[in-house]
């Protein structure tokens, strides 16, 4: 069974939207305040749980529902205990995920329609260049200019962030990759001034996390299209 046809990608859908789409920072911060006692914990992991089942659309998974619930709340009671740092969260997602491919590949023989494939392959895509890969950039950020301000930190850029990888994940799946010059040209024309104004410091934020935001945009994209031809 290839990995494409099975209820892999509709669990990884699911379980993006629930870590990142529902999983307020309020949250994060209440399970590390709480640890295992915390119920947002406890909430969380049951919303990460059933969604990853309920994208298959297969009752007969039903069983998935505990055995990622289990495994969800643990590995994020652990993710708690340890810092913020770009290396736990790369691990703990990679926890995640790996349950999911485990469950969906051999525990079960469940595929999904042949038709549906290429609306799941799209849907992993623009859900990971939202939150998910807006949270990496962040925190890459702070580990390579650790002394920028926390000016920076704004939430409309993060929107911002979030808009302009999707237009980029858009333009590189429907063939138009020249607009790329045309949205780096207007990012670069608005943000001028402000780089301008606040020195070398934000000048040198501004165009890492550009270009590690298009970096990663780009390169879902061109997955994107090599796993839909």
């Amino acid at each position: 069974m290839e990995l494409l046809n099975s209820v892999f990608l509709p669990m990884l859908t699911g379980h993006l939207v629930a870590d990142f789409w529902l999983q307020p920072g309020s949250w994060v911060h209440h399970k590390r305040e709480n640890g295992w006692k915390s119920a947002k914990l406890v909430l969380h992991s049951g919303i990460a749980s059933l969604l990853p089942v309920l994208f298959t659309f297969q009752l007969s998974l039903w069983w998935f529902f505990p055995v990622i619930f289990v495994l969800h709340f643990f590995t994020d009671f652990f993710k708690s205990k340890l810092p913020d740092t770009i290396l736990a969260f790369l691990v703990d997602q990679l926890l995640h995920i790996g349950v999911l491919l485990v469950l969906a590949v051999f525990a079960t023989s469940a595929e999904i329609s042949e038709g549906l494939t290429g609306f799941w392959i799209y849907a992993v895509g623009f859900v990971l260049v939202t939150s998910p890969l807006g949270i990496f950039t962040g925190m890459f950020l702070n580990v390579v200019i650790p002394d920028k301000s926390k000016a920076f930190k704004l939430d409309v850029s993060a929107w911002i962030g979030i808009l302009e990888r999707v237009l980029i994940l858009v333009f590189i799946t429907s063939d138009q990759v020249a607009a790329l010059g045309f949205l780096i040209a207007a990012k670069s024309i608005f943000r001028f001034n402000d780089t301008r104004e606040d020195g070398n410091k934000k000048a040198e934020f501004f165009l890492l996390g550009t270009l590690l935001s298009f970096t990663l945009a780009i390169v879902v994209g061109l997955v994107i299209n090599w796993l839909s031809s």
